[in-house]
């Protein structure tokens, strides 16, 4: 858990912070083990419990959620090449908040004052910079699908397949087709992702 002091002052405690554990079924996955990268700061999403969703690319967005899909991915490739589970939990903490913050404004629980964490503004400042001045380029971003519950409560997730190695920016892969998946159970130790934050 991840516990920081925002920058109103407040004291944020027990944060469940990702990477978690998860397994993919359908649309070409076969029960994949996955690390997910929660998008939505307060929606629930709780261990044990499978949910049905769609596998989407950055290129299915448009404006100012797209950007931010980006600088999300570009986040996510920073925490893998950190290590992943293996990153220090202030690495880990930080780009957290910095996703959870960028997504906020897309977010259907979105919050009108964001808990933002100084730490993670260094992060957020990076990947806004390396997606505006195309250092991370859209063909980067669409190696980090995002899974979008088909219930609209419901966490979205940055995925990534477990065991593939941190792709390097502009490097051209084959990117899996988008289609109808199962977000399984296979999250270990994962808290609830559901978050309450405190006033």
């Amino acid at each position: 858990m991840y516990n920081y002091t925002d920058v109103y002052g407040v004291a944020q405690t027990d944060i469940a912070i990702g990477p978690y554990s998860a397994t993919l079924n359908g649309g070409g996955y076969n029960n994949t083990a996955v690390y997910l990268f929660c998008y939505d700061f307060n929606s629930p999403t709780y261990i044990g419990t499978a949910y049905n969703g769609t596998m989407d690319v950055v290129t299915d967005f448009t404006g100012p959620t797209r950007t931010a899909m980006m600088e999300a991915s570009y986040l996510i490739y920073e925490l893998a090449a950190a290590g992943m589970n293996n990153a220090p939990l202030s690495v880990k903490g930080a780009i957290s908040l910095a996703i959870w913050e960028i997504m906020n404004p897309s977010s259907n629980t979105a919050l009108s004052q964001f808990p933002t964490d100084p730490a993670a503004l260094p992060y957020e400042a990076a990947a806004a910079t390396v997606v505006a001045n195309g250092t991370w380029t859209i063909a980067d971003a669409m190696l980090y699908p995002v899974w979008v519950p088909d219930n609209p409560s419901i966490q979205r997730f940055g995925i990534v397949v477990a065991g593939s190695p941190p792709v390097p920016p502009n490097t051209p892969e084959t990117v899996p087709e988008p289609g109808t998946l199962l977000v399984g159970a296979g999250l270990v130790g994962l808290a609830t992702i559901g978050r309450k934050l405190r006033a």
